[in-house]
């Protein structure tokens, strides 16, 4: 495309920019959905060089999911989106002291905790039927 300005030919180029679309949704803070972007956000928590540490991204790893979905594709992003959502179930079975300790501890110390909490939790049961 070109226009004339005071005699001179200016010529530009025009870009096409399609335009994005808004997806919000306001969710319920005891909805399952809530439940597991707050889990994701922790669970996938990556810290940079300078040591910020960095929530995950469950935003974009359900747009991910979704597009992949709809297109008919099996991304490697869908994949890891499906395991996520299979391990989130999996850790919500447990109590709430063993999915903070699984979020926050290194495997090792992980596994220490557990045995603890469950030798624990014998020990309080067998208080309560004595």
């Amino acid at each position: 495309m070109s226009l004339w300005y005071d005699g001179y030919r200016t010529a530009f180029n025009l870009m096409v920019v399609s335009k994005k679309v808004s997806l919000e949704y306001k969710l319920d803070a005891t909805s399952k959905v809530a439940s597991f972007i707050e889990w994701y956000e922790i669970t996938h928590r990556t810290t940079n060089e300078n040591g910020r540490k960095r929530k995950g991204n469950a935003k974009k790893a359900i747009l991910d999911f979704l597009e992949s979905a709809v297109s008919g594709t099996q991304t490697a992003e869908s994949i890891s989106f499906v395991d996520s959502v299979k391990q989130f179930k999996e850790d919500t079975k447990l109590p709430k002291e063993l999915q903070s300790a699984k979020n926050n501890l290194s495997l090792e110390d992980y596994e220490s905790f557990k045995s603890l909490y469950e030798k624990m939790k014998k020990e309080e049961d067998k208080n309560k039927t004595d």
